[in-house]
């Protein structure tokens, strides 16, 4: 399964890494690359046949919403997914706290050093990719 999984975040880190690359450099922020992404993301999961909601802030969680969770037809959570500039505590622990097959957060910070010193926070069940911004790479 986790080769299965390892191989899905290859794809999907070339579909992500082309969406940020589409937008105009000078719209490029943190927030509006996180935003557009998730946007982005939003409608490839609903393309896969998944229903998707946004900003789902699980049960006794207030520090951070997950950006997108998918749902199969028994309502159960696919995937569930965050965008940051570094893996934040506040994401694992969002993350952590509800039943999902597959927990991911995708990062997109310029410092790569910053992103790699922060995966001290991910748990092993969750999956971290990191994005590289255009005109670098990862």
């Amino acid at each position: 399964m986790e080769e299965k999984i390892s191989e899905l975040l290859r794809k999907w880190k070339g579909l992500l890494e082309g969406a940020w690359k589409e937008m105009p450099r000078h719209f490029r922020n943190d927030h509006t690359v996180r935003r557009t992404l998730q946007c982005f993301w939003f409608g490839r999961l609903k393309d896969m046949g998944f229903r998707v909601v946004a900003d789902y802030l699980p049960p006794r969680i207030s520090d951070r919403p997950i950006d997108l969770i998918a749902l199969n037809e028994e309502d159960e959570i696919v995937y569930a997914v965050c965008f940051d500039t570094v893996v934040t505590l506040a994401a694992v622990k969002s993350l952590s706290s509800f039943e999902s097959q597959n927990r991911i957060i995708f990062t997109i910070g310029a410092l790569e050093k910053k992103v790699q010193e922060s995966r001290f926070f991910l748990k092993g069940d969750i999956q971290h990719c990191h994005l590289a911004s255009p005109g670098t790479r990862s």
